[in-house]
């Protein structure tokens, strides 16, 4: 018998680790690294550089609303999305708040300086 119930605690403690590892690369996918990677082939359209996002923006902000799947995720998103706002002066707001729309996604996002995460759900 007690062979029986130190079999079950491993059992688990052997599925919570397992869920753990399993959940926490979901949550690495909305870091502030992964976001700016996956815009960084944006910065030429929403500085006025280019006149449209290029295939590659485009498959970034695919990405970015693929990782943002939950309230959490995306308020972490628009976090990272308003700083990165942040570090360009020359940033158009026009053109930031029309790239999902120019890549024919709706992230429910704002992309801007400005933007209230905490209103974001």
């Amino acid at each position: 018998m007690e062979m029986t119930k130190r079999g079950g605690v491993a059992c688990v403690l052997l599925l919570v680790a397992v869920a753990c590892a399993v959940i926490a690369p979901v949550r690495a996918q909305v870091s502030c690294s992964n976001v700016d990677s996956a815009m960084g082939p944006c910065v030429q359209y929403v500085t006025g550089q280019a006149n449209a996002p290029s295939a590659e923006c485009c498959n970034g902000v695919r990405s970015i609303n693929q990782a943002a799947t939950s309230t959490q995720a995306r308020r972490d998103t628009c976090e990272c999305l308003r700083q990165m706002a942040a570090r360009y002066s020359n940033l158009r707001d026009e053109a930031a708040q029309a790239l999902p729309g120019q890549c024919g996604v709706s992230v429910g996002i704002p992309i801007s300086r400005n933007t209230d995460c905490s209103r974001v759900s």
